[in-house]
């Protein structure tokens, strides 16, 4: 009962404070993002994953970093789509769905060879069960 009661005062805390537009583009920004996105860690989603090749680096662009991006350029700029909680609200959603889903979340730059090393470990794996 506790939990609950916390849990609903929060939340019209957050509606109050922020406004119900932002918070309610902010849940459907996570669902989506949630949808489109791998079910786990090192699965492939709906939309493929931004991985560069650098040397002997491998850049990932996770989904909530260019969000995250996005928030900055359009707060420097002053651009929005519809109302500024919409906008912000949805990338917000799309950045705390990244971060709150996955393990590796901070994993950006990654060496490759340590990468092949963990694919054939999975591949040998998957052939012993």
């Amino acid at each position: 009962m506790k939990k609950r009661f916390a849990a609903t005062t929060s939340i019209a805390f957050i509606t109050f404070a922020l406004g119900y537009l932002l918070v309610v583009s902010l849940l459907i920004g996570f669902l989506t993002s949630k949808y489109l996105s791998g079910k786990s860690t090192g699965e492939r989603g709906k939309i493929g994953s931004i991985r560069i090749p650098f040397k002997r680096w491998r850049i990932h662009l996770h989904h909530w970093l260019y969000s995250l991006a996005l928030i900055a350029v359009f707060a420097a700029t002053g651009f929005h789509l519809l109302t500024p909680g919409l906008t912000y609200g949805f990338l917000l959603g799309v950045t705390i769905q990244g971060v709150y889903c996955y393990e590796d979340w901070h994993r950006i730059l990654v060496d490759r060879h340590h990468v092949a090393a963990e694919q054939n470990y999975d591949v040998f794996q998957g052939m012993a069960e």
